[in-house]
Protein backbone atom coordinates (compact mmCIF):
# COMPACT_ATOMS: atom_id res chain seq x y z
CA UNK A 1 0.00 0.00 0.00
CA UNK A 2 2.53 2.54 -1.07
CA UNK A 3 1.69 6.11 0.08
CA UNK A 4 1.35 8.91 -2.18
CA UNK A 5 2.88 12.36 -0.70
CA UNK A 6 2.37 15.72 -2.64
CA UNK A 7 3.60 17.96 0.92
CA UNK A 8 5.59 17.36 3.85
CA UNK A 9 2.58 18.34 5.79
CA UNK A 10 0.69 15.74 4.11
CA UNK A 11 3.09 12.70 5.90
CA UNK A 12 1.20 12.69 8.94
CA UNK A 13 -2.03 12.95 7.76
CA UNK A 14 -4.33 10.75 10.58
CA UNK A 15 -6.22 9.26 7.15
CA UNK A 16 -4.25 6.14 7.78
CA UNK A 17 -4.20 4.23 11.10
CA UNK A 18 -1.60 3.28 12.96
CA UNK A 19 -2.21 -1.16 12.46
CA UNK A 20 -2.33 0.17 8.89
CA UNK A 21 0.88 2.19 9.04
CA UNK A 22 2.57 -1.07 10.61
CA UNK A 23 0.89 -3.46 8.43
CA UNK A 24 2.30 -1.31 5.25
CA UNK A 25 5.63 -1.26 6.83
CA UNK A 26 6.24 -4.89 7.40
CA UNK A 27 4.71 -6.02 3.97
CA UNK A 28 7.41 -4.18 2.53
CA UNK A 29 10.09 -5.10 4.67
CA UNK A 30 9.03 -9.03 4.00
CA UNK A 31 9.29 -7.49 0.11
CA UNK A 32 12.65 -6.93 0.83
CA UNK A 33 13.57 -10.11 2.59
CA UNK A 34 11.99 -11.42 -0.37
CA UNK A 35 13.97 -10.17 -2.71
CA UNK A 36 17.04 -10.18 -1.27
CA UNK A 37 16.72 -14.00 -0.79
CA UNK A 38 16.09 -14.53 -4.26
CA UNK A 39 19.03 -13.00 -5.20
CA UNK A 40 18.35 -9.00 -5.44
CA UNK A 41 21.45 -6.69 -4.13
CA UNK A 42 20.79 -4.12 -1.61
CA UNK A 43 21.22 -1.38 -4.01
CA UNK A 44 18.95 -3.13 -7.12
CA UNK A 45 16.26 -0.82 -8.30
CA UNK A 46 13.66 -2.58 -6.47
CA UNK A 47 14.78 -2.89 -3.06
CA UNK A 48 15.99 0.96 -3.80
CA UNK A 49 12.65 1.87 -4.19
CA UNK A 50 11.24 -0.13 -1.71
CA UNK A 51 13.66 1.06 0.79
CA UNK A 52 12.10 4.66 -0.16
CA UNK A 53 8.50 3.53 0.73
CA UNK A 54 10.04 2.35 3.84
CA UNK A 55 11.10 5.35 4.60
CA UNK A 56 7.71 7.42 3.94
CA UNK A 57 6.31 4.96 6.57
CA UNK A 58 8.59 5.61 9.04
CA UNK A 59 8.50 9.63 8.59
CA UNK A 60 4.86 9.38 9.40
CA UNK A 61 5.35 7.17 12.30
CA UNK A 62 8.51 9.62 13.59
CA UNK A 63 6.04 12.66 13.18
CA UNK A 64 2.99 11.17 15.29
CA UNK A 65 5.61 9.91 17.75
CA UNK A 66 6.96 13.83 18.58
CA UNK A 67 2.99 14.94 18.51
CA UNK A 68 2.04 12.70 21.15
CA UNK A 69 5.56 13.93 23.02
CA UNK A 70 4.88 17.61 22.70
Amino acid sequence: MPLSVSRKEDYAQDDISDEALQNGMESILNQMKEAVHQGESLTSEYVVQLSQQLDTYVLIAQIRKMRCVS
